[in-house]
């Protein structure tokens, strides 16, 4: 199973429901949401991911946003979703029961009795957290590279992303967890940059890489700039995905075709969108 991790942004949130909807996102796939802004659009995503019967979980201690207080911790109870709860306390002290248990202070974690634990736990590779925790263990990896300007993927425009679909399974975990294309910093909004960015994954001998796609720098406007960055991610549709077009990147090439530039905000949708689909469909043809 595969559980990403995300911090509640609106469009990624938008990029789940559109799979759901379109039922593309596989069912091995169980997204960990921690809600941020208590939006509409979080609402319909876990009315939608209700309706389709699709396991999403729902983190009932955010620590950053609109949920941030006591208040919001109770509203987020009777939002449709199982429950995840951040280990920000000793485990036998918790008094707030969850189907999933997420390790963000490693401390926290060490210092806790996990000698009768029943719960799925998120756990980072750290050695000492491994052999402390008990319970069946899901691997956490934050794999994306963020660089601290965008020119600097200049120098590394392909990269390795992730073997955690190969490995994890034969390490004893029930399944693993990264961040999408984004890492485990949260931030609220990016840096403004000169250039246009996409992240887009692909596999290649089963390996899960990514591709950093920039457009250039001294074109005048910003619909310039997409459509030259998307003459480039044309010429690599075939290695993106095969035959088939995922629905992200038909939704960017349509953009382009009308030369129209749908924004940044869209360009992150299609791109989480890409990844997911990429994921269900690699999902759906492997057996563990």
């Amino acid at each position: 199973m595969y559980y990403p991790y995300f911090r509640g942004k609106q469009f990624d949130l938008l990029a789940l429901r559109t799979l759901l909807e379109k039922d593309l996102l596989s069912k091995k796939i169980r997204p960990i949401i921690e809600p941020v802004k208590n939006t509409s659009t979080l609402q319909k995503l876990l009315d939608c991911a209700h309706e389709k019967q699709h396991s999403f979980y729902l983190i009932q201690n955010p620590q950053v946003g609109d949920f941030y207080t006591f208040s919001g911790q109770l509203t987020l109870q009777d939002f449709p979703a199982k429950k995840a709860t951040l280990l920000d306390q000793p485990l036998e002290s918790m008094n707030q029961s969850a189907e999933l248990l997420i390790i963000n202070q490693p401390s926290t974690a060490l210092t806790s009795d996990w000698t009768d634990n029943q719960q799925m736990v998120l756990i980072p590779p750290e050695f000492r957290l491994l052999n402390k925790v008990e319970g069946s263990k899901i691997l956490s990896q934050d794999h994306f590279t963020r660089l601290p300007k965008l020119r600097f993927y200049q120098e590394l425009p392909d990269e390795l992303f992730s073997t955690d679909h190969l490995s994890s399974h034969k390490k004893g975990f029930v399944g693993f967890s990264d961040f999408s294309i984004d890492s485990r910093i949260y931030y609220e909004r990016g840096y403004p940059s000169s250039f246009l960015s996409l992240h887009l994954v692909y596999f290649s001998a089963d390996k899960l890489r990514i591709h950093h796609f920039l457009s250039p720098e001294e074109l005048p406007s910003q619909k310039e700039k997409f459509l030259v960055l998307m003459k480039d991610v044309q010429n690599w549709q075939e290695t993106l995905c095969k035959e088939e077009l995922t629905v992200g990147l038909a939704m960017l090439l349509d953009y382009a075709d009308k030369k129209k530039f749908p924004g940044m905000g869209v360009m992150r949708k299609a791109a989480v969108m890409h990844h997911m689909e990429l994921m269900s469909r690699y999902l759906e043809e492997v057996t563990f």
